[in-house]
């Protein structure tokens, strides 16, 4: 299949690579499987996109599988009956989630199987006790996310990301702001890995609380870079 990927199957693996590249994930990543998005909201996702229907997502996304592009999980133990004499040994995937393999991630960069648009899963929640005024914060299972602030200069960008941090109640040194400047330089460079690495460093033990307004802001910017 890889070289001849058919419409939905092209947009199956962009909608994974641009989840992959947002998170900021490596290459251990692909070699080791991750947990990627709800296998439910791929297929909206996708399905948002053109017209495709489920069928057009089933059969797309069960070639991908028997090429080996993607794989689902969390993988568990086969269920034996305690009441038969036969014993099954080995796992199988409860198919909750998707991820791409090392093959899959090579496919969706060859630029004939990049797709023209990738649909996104965008959720708006509040969290209470906390100060997120118009920020788009991802909820459950997340394709990908995109902020307007994106659009913005690099230095709106670093100011919105220091704002973020301040309501927080953290005292931004000057060291700070050069790294969260050197981090939306390294997004924009389309260096996903660094960028996440130097926000966690600058975040500290803030970071868990965090990641969900600042990474998605971020891995737009990554995104963009890549092209997709």
């Amino acid at each position: 299949m890889a070289g001849q990927l058919d419409e939905a199957a092209k947009q199956i693996l962009g909608t994974l690579l641009a989840d992959f590249s947002d998170r900021g994930l490596t290459a251990k990543d692909l070699k080791n499987g991750y947990k990627g998005p709800n296998v439910q909201a791929l297929a909206t996702a996708v399905c948002n996109v053109a017209d495709f229907n489920a069928v057009d997502f089933d059969v797309a996304f069960g070639d991908l599988e028997k090429s080996k592009l993607i794989k689902t999980g969390p993988r568990v133990m086969m269920e034996n009956d305690p009441n038969s004499s036969l014993i099954f040994l080995g796992t199988y995937s409860k198919r909750e989630y998707v991820y791409l393999t090392e093959a899959g991630y090579k496919e969706s960069r060859k630029a004939p199987n990049r797709p023209q648009h990738v649909q996104r899963i965008v959720n708006n929640l509040t969290i209470n006790g906390g100060h997120f005024s118009n920020t788009q914060l991802g909820q459950g299972d997340v394709v990908s996310q995109s902020q307007n602030i994106t659009s913005g200069t690099e230095s709106e960008i670093v100011a919105k990301l220091i704002s973020i941090l301040e309501e927080q109640g953290q005292v931004v040194s000057h060291t700070q702001r050069s790294e969260i400047t050197a981090a939306v330089v390294a997004a924009n460079d389309g260096d996903g890995k660094q960028a996440k690495s130097l926000l966690e460093k600058v975040c500290g033990p803030v970071w868990e609380s965090v990641q969900p307004v600042m990474w998605p802001i971020v891995g737009e910017i990554v995104k963009k870079s890549l092209g997709l």
